[in-house]
């Protein structure tokens, strides 16, 4: 985020910066800071670095806290987990109709903090605390950075989604990373966040089928919504557009792990196995 601040917000990189610092602090007093970051989600006049800073940080605060809720005794956690799988699948079908970007970007990562509710479910209801309890978060934390870089690259100065046509040509490399973390995050085969949901339908589905059979057709929407973004960055006409050669090298080395770890999934059994 700093690396992309530097090139197009340099007016928000101390900014940044302090977000940041604020966020590590919350990792200290998450009891109490958790729900401030979230309430800074919904502000609606950030420039883009400063909201994806704030997306990507809440979505990795919210799953610390959650990771910490749910170590606790508490009740309904099948009701928990239906809760969150029914209301993965309407926010899914908002963002197949969702026309503004910030508000379709912010849907999303809001389903992906929900998508670690239900892994945190199924691994309470299953007993044993391992590598479903992390693995949501893990694969966001590449799959939804590598998203909304690339969008940001496209959409300085947008607000639809339907402004980003023909960014294919403005940008082929960015559009093609774009479309890599799209379909990772509606989760197709041989991308990483298809791995977290093959954990976690197969572990659901020892629990309870119904879980399992929501969580499919959440799949499908979320298919449906993310495959609209590859769809408009494709057509269209668009112009050549000068991306700093520093942004692209970042951009592609997310891509290229989001590719790694859904080809080699062990790879990321073995290395959540030696964290948790």
């Amino acid at each position: 985020m700093a690396i992309y601040s530097y090139f197009y917000e340099k007016k928000n990189f101390v900014t940044i910066i302090l977000l940041v610092m604020f966020s590590m602090l919350c990792l200290f007093y998450w009891y109490i800071s958790i729900f401030c970051i979230f309430l800074l989600l919904f502000y609606k006049k950030y420039d883009y670095g400063e909201f994806i800073t704030i997306n990507m940080f809440t979505a990795g605060l919210l799953a610390w806290f959650f990771y910490n809720l749910f170590l606790l005794n508490i009740p309904y956690i099948f009701y928990i987990a239906l809760f969150a799988v029914i209301s993965i699948c309407f926010l899914a079908i908002f963002g197949i109709f969702e026309k503004r970007l910030k508000q379709f970007l912010l849907l999303s990562n809001i389903i992906q903090i929900l998508f670690v509710v239900l892994d945190l479910s199924v691994t309470k209801m299953f007993g044993e605390y391992g590598v479903l309890s992390t693995i949501q978060i893990f694969n966001y934390t590449f799959a939804g950075l590598t998203f909304f870089l690339t969008i940001g690259l496209f959409a300085r100065d947008k607000k639809l989604l339907a402004d980003l046509e023909g960014s294919y040509f403005a940008s082929r490399w960015n559009d093609i990373f774009a479309t890599i973390s799209c379909l990772s995050l509606a989760g197709l085969p041989a991308f990483n966040m298809f791995v977290s949901e093959w954990f976690l339908f197969t572990h659901a589905f020892l629990i309870n089928p119904i879980i399992t059979v929501l969580g499919i057709f959440a799949a499908l929407l979320l298919f449906i919504m993310y495959y609209k973004v590859v769809y408009v960055l494709l057509v269209g006409e668009g112009k050549a557009k000068k991306i700093p050669k520093e942004m692209t090298i970042l951009n592609g080395i997310l891509a290229l792990i989001c590719l790694l770890l859904g080809f080699l999934p062990q790879l990321q059994e073995t290395i959540l196995s030696m964290i948790v």
